[in-house]
């Protein structure tokens, strides 16, 4: 199956989960670390899978199923990171930013999740150390 890029039918991201109780794949470890938080072992999985895409395609949140999709030609360490933490901002229910540099800027291959990133998800708990 080859991943598309097409506009999603709503705004609404339907299924999301939440940052303090959520759990991952160990591909998605570094992603997790870019937001500071911490994976719970246990709560729901946010599956993450690598399909075949046009280069121009980075990733994917599939919010009807809650799955990330993720090109399988990105190889560059970072870039796949960022990929990844901006896919699981959209599974933490965060849209595209547009106004300012953030992880959720649509096609950011090097930004990190920034401090103002971090706090629209950070309401449960204390960040870890």
């Amino acid at each position: 199956m080859f991943l598309v890029a097409c506009a999603a039918s709503d705004d609404t991201i339907d299924r999301t989960f939440d940052p303090c109780a959520f759990d991952v794949a160990d591909v998605a470890t570094d992603a997790v670390a870019l937001w500071n938080l911490e994976r719970t072992p246990g709560a729901p999985m946010i599956d993450v899978q690598f399909e075949d895409a046009a280069p121009a395609f980075h990733g994917h949140y599939d919010d009807e199923r809650g799955i990330v999709l993720i090109n399988s030609a990105i190889t560059e360490p970072h870039a796949l990171s960022v990929v990844i933490a901006h896919e699981l901002g959209h599974a933490f229910g965060l849209p595209h930013i547009g106004d300012r540099a953030s992880v959720m800027n649509r096609g950011n291959l090097a930004i990190e999740p920034t401090a103002e990133d971090r706090a629209l998800i950070s309401s449960c708990a204390p960040p870890r150390s």
